[in-house]
């Protein structure tokens, strides 16, 4: 039989400077199952820096749960923690990705004190909330073309031969660290990028070097239009989510276009170009605040 770790969806994404209790639950199957004997962890943030050092020691709190308390983190950036424990006999080793973030669209209790979701806490608990709002975060950035929050971002790129080099992600906010061809850039080359809405960072008085085969240009920094979501955008995120939850535990089938009811044929809203979900009020927000160009058919 088969062992998986199973993250909660609560330590995905986490806080700034927030401490966070990191979760994973084991199983052989279907079935939660203790380590033979003690689970350590190690963390390792994206550039492979250790966090946490292996092997440090993992809390048991139930059948097949071990935790871990990550203190608070300064810094955006992207963890892989690195679980390892001996199951049934053999030395296994599972991995989970957490996200430090600048900030959230809205919260668990946000949604919880939403229409139908308040005082249902046995169909949504708070686990399925957080990846509501995951969830709805993801839909609205990846239409919209950028976060409204600061996000954590690594590119790989190859050099241009130039002063400017177009970043993956638009509204570049701060370089943390970046290299050319394995030289890191120094604190003065940072501190004098200029940085451009549209994702350009001009050199100063220097060029991105390219390198064959490329991909010699390495750049960490945070991207996103603000600190904090604009109050519509915030609404659009708990609508969403209020949205996902509901859909799970609908009894109208997922490829419906129409209900009909004792009040008669009821079209049901459909996402499409421009649409990008069911939800009308949530599409002319969303609209109004994408900064991706358009995709013709």
């Amino acid at each position: 039989m088969a062992y998986y770790a199973a993250p909660s969806s609560e330590s995905a994404l986490i806080q700034r400077n927030s401490a966070e209790s990191l979760s994973v639950t084991f199983y052989s199957g279907e079935t939660a199952i203790d380590a033979d004997g003690a689970v350590t962890i190690g963390i390792v943030d994206a550039e492979g820096s250790t966090v946490v050092a292996s092997g440090t020691a993992t809390t048991s709190a139930g059948t097949g749960i071990v935790t871990y308390t990550l203190a608070g983190q300064s810094d955006l950036n992207e963890l892989t923690a690195t679980w390892s424990g001996t199951f049934g006999g053999n030395a296994m080793e599972f991995t989970t990705q957490h996200e430090i973030i600048g900030g959230f669209y809205t919260s668990p209790a946000e949604i919880r004190a939403m229409d139908s979701i308040n005082g249902e806490s046995s169909t949504f608990p708070t686990a399925d909330i957080v990846q509501a709002i995951t969830w709805s975060m993801d839909v609205i950035d990846d239409y919209c073309g950028a976060s409204f929050v600061y996000r954590f971002h690594r590119d790989i790129l190859d050099g241009t031969n130039t002063p400017e080099i177009q970043l993956s992600q638009k509204f570049p906010q701060v370089i943390i660290s970046g290299s050319i061809d394995g030289t890191a850039l120094t604190a003065t080359q940072i501190s004098n990028l200029n940085k451009y809405k549209s994702g350009v960072l001009r050199l100063k008085d220097d060029s991105w070097t390219y390198a064959n085969p490329g991909g010699q240009i390495k750049i960490n920094y945070e991207a996103g239009v603000s600190k904090t979501p604009p109050s519509d955008i915030a609404w659009a995120a708990r609508t969403l989510a209020r949205y996902h939850l509901l859909e799970q535990v609908s009894r109208i089938p997922d490829r419906a276009i129409s209900v009909q009811s004792e009040f008669g044929n009821i079209q049901l809203a459909q996402p499409g170009m421009n649409k990008p979900t069911p939800i009308p009020d949530v599409n002319v927000i969303l609209n109004r605040h994408r900064h991706r160009a358009p995709v013709a058919f």
